[in-house]
């Protein structure tokens, strides 16, 4: 388990993640890459759940915390238009064709099922407890 730097064609921003998470992003850099969007990364690991402007209040085990998560707006490369949590969540357009895309074909869940249209994760912490409290305590005993 060691975090990573994440790139890809279509991301934009720091992005910090597990290892074994970066298949996903990638599997998410393809759907972008299909739908001509970029993915403007606005957050992914935290240290913890201290988050300045948060939009919505983070999980005490959020998947943040073990590198499995990333929140990011998007950009659409064919129009320009830029795409911020509430335009994400308006339920029309081209970045909910590219984020439902997502969530359907990459192993993804959208954060929309839990009013947080910025946020794409593997749900480590809902579907493998251990998993989750093994990745945080590995993850943080050395910050």
């Amino acid at each position: 388990m060691a975090l990573v730097k994440f790139t890809a064609s279509n991301f934009e921003g720091n992005c910090t993640v597990d290892e074994q998470f970066v298949p996903y992003l990638e599997r998410m850099n393809i759907v972008a890459v299909q739908h001509q969007m970029v993915v403007v990364v606005t957050s992914s690991f935290r240290k913890d759940t201290n988050v300045n402007s948060a939009i919505v209040m983070p999980a005490k085990r959020s998947n943040h915390l073990i590198g499995y998560a990333i929140d990011c707006n998007l950009k659409n490369l064919t129009t320009g238009e830029y795409y911020n949590s509430k335009k994400m969540k308006d339920g029309v357009g081209a970045d909910e064709l590219f984020c439902d895309h997502v969530s359907t074909s990459t192993g993804l869940r959208w954060g929309m099922a839990f009013d947080d249209s910025v946020h794409f994760d593997y749900p480590v912490n809902l579907r493998n407890n251990e998993l989750w409290e093994r990745k945080y305590r590995e993850l943080h005993a050395v910050l």
